[in-house]
């Protein structure tokens, strides 16, 4: 093979890898450090310990007595399991998402299922499996409407209903039919750094056949 041609390959290899590095570099420094539980989440997960609901201090009036103990018991009696966290939404608690956090108090807690975020103030809810491989399942919801406790607890009951019979199994996933999670963002940032600096190393290489040539041909 001619000299230069391996040469040219050998510079679209390197800026291949370059590439790769680079958002490699980009993608890790973002993906969150699983093994780290912000302060807000350690008292989630405590009151999670013999219950299927906390409710934050400052949303201890969202929810009625009588309501709670309906979506505790239909949370604790579904399968899988919910676990439901009540708290106005935070944007300065240390995590990036609903998601993050949920996942936060769940591996602190160490009780595979699904959690659930309810947010008073907005009346948004997010959700997050946990210890679990599951069909998925996913709530993300912000409704127009005013808060109302009977209606979110109907709203809630009817999620619950709708994850109780899922099949799952314990221990989550090693793969991904998606690009969520940390494997994911990782993965999506390599292959856009590798392809990205193949690109622009094999267009470096054929602008520089095109050189040649038209050198060579004056």
């Amino acid at each position: 093979m001619n000299k230069k041609i391996v040469i040219g390959l050998l510079l679209t290899v390197v800026c291949a890898a370059a590439g790769g590095s680079a958002a490699w570099s980009i993608t890790s420094s973002g993906v969150p450090d699983e093994t780290y539980t912000t302060e807000r989440a350690r008292m989630a997960a405590d009151g999670l310990g013999e219950s299927h609901v906390y409710v934050d201090p400052a949303s201890e009036e969202a929810f009625t007595a009588e309501e709670l103990a309906r979506i505790d018991e239909a949370a604790a009696a579904a399968d899988p399991q919910v676990f439901v966290v009540v708290w106005p939404e935070s944007r300065q608690a240390g995590y990036r998402s609903g998601r993050d956090v949920l996942r936060q108090i769940g591996l602190r807690l160490d009780r595979p299922g699904v959690y659930l975020q309810v947010s008073p103030e907005s009346g948004g809810l997010d959700s997050a499996d946990v210890g679990i491989d599951a069909e998925r399942f996913s709530v993300s919801d912000s409704p127009d409407e005013q808060w109302s406790s009977s209606r979110e607890t109907s709203r809630l009951l009817e999620k619950i209903a709708e994850n109780d019979g899922r099949d799952y199994e314990l221990g989550e996933s090693t793969h991904s039919s998606d690009w969520e999670g940390t494997a994911g963002v990782i993965a999506a940032g390599l292959l856009i750094g590798v392809f990205g600096g193949g690109l622009v190393g094999a267009m470096g290489l054929t602008g520089w056949f095109i050189v040649r040539r038209r050198r060579a041909a004056a």
